[in-house]
């Protein structure tokens, strides 16, 4: 008999390393218990202390959690497009060859493309294609090379339930005020057959990309034989997965905390914002590799 499978490829932990830091880890796998979430992909942004925060989670798990923790990070390209790099071991975070993935602005999508395909272990996905700025591939290459690049990179994101809040909140007035906008956010939740055929893609993600325990429950189930019983074949389970529905947990939202957690979620995205744009100050503006928009073109 199979097993269900409850796994997120995308989550940040979104810890800001003060005194509270204990409890909130307390939150987040009190989270993970109750969503019954097998596998977890701990992905934060890569000018967040990805590695520190994957070390403190784990640091206060639970006795009895059986939740799997993949080390990961959502890393930021030098063009400013989104990249979520994840391994089996957490060894790689301390690794000289990969360093530059924990640095922002550091390496080109080219460089972490063929970083990522040259080690074991280790592997990436191209996440949330259709959201606005330079961090969606779709708005930096259009929809067929964008396409392209996640069968480059190995996988891509199909559902990312970030918007999730704010489309069951004004969905409809959304689609009539801005429509292109809406449809952004409904592609970010869930990409087009037509996308996926043309990317190629080795395997299939779907996230929460939640930033807040009370963003968790959002993934997808794999139908396995047994559950994994360490991160290594955790790894290999959801580097082949190919599933293309995504699967949702939890009691429906009433509509106070639903109105207060787009909130909180608009005030963590401006403060990300902000966060990047302190980066960039010292940084000069750099364009696309010439080279690989013509690999794409080309592929």
């Amino acid at each position: 008999m199979g097993h269900h499978l409850f796994v997120d490829y995308h989550f940040h932990p979104n810890f800001r390393f003060g005194r509270r830091e204990a409890k909130k880890a307390w939150r987040i796998w009190k989270a993970f218990t109750q969503h019954d979430l097998g596998v977890v992909v701990v992905s934060e942004h890569n000018w967040k202390r990805p590695k520190e925060s994957f070390e403190l989670l784990e640091s206060h798990r639970p006795a009895g959690a059986r939740t799997l923790l993949l080390p990961g990070a959502e890393v930021l390209t030098r063009e400013g497009l989104d990249i979520v790099v994840f391994g089996s071991d957490p060894s790689w975070y301390r690794d000289r060859t990969t360093a530059g993935l924990l640095q922002p602005y550091r390496l080109s999508v080219e460089e972490t493309i063929d970083l990522v395909s040259s080690r074991d272990g280790m592997a990436a996905f191209l996440p949330h294609p259709f959201t606005r700025g330079t961090t969606g591939a779709v708005d930096f290459y259009g929809e067929e090379l964008a396409a392209t690049l996640a069968g480059r990179i190995g996988g891509v994101e199909v559902s990312n339930n970030c918007y999730d809040d704010c489309l069951k909140m004004a969905g409809r007035l959304c689609s009539r005020v801005l429509p292109d906008t809406h449809r952004r956010m409904s592609l970010t939740q869930c990409l087009t057959e037509e996308f996926l055929n043309l990317t190629g893609a080795g395997f299939f993600a779907h996230g929460s990309d939640a930033h807040f325990p009370g963003e968790l429950g959002y993934g997808c189930l794999m139908e396995v034989k047994s559950p994994p019983v360490d991160p290594i074949h955790a790894f290999e389970l959801m580097t082949s997965h190919l599933g293309r529905e995504s699967h949702a947990r939890g009691e429906e939202k009433p509509p106070w905390l639903r109105a207060w957690h787009v909130s909180k979620s608009m005030i963590i995205t401006l403060g990300e914002a902000m966060e990047k744009r302190s980066i960039r100050k010292d940084l000069r503006r750099l364009q696309t590799s010439p080279k690989l928009v013509n690999d794409l073109a080309t592929a």
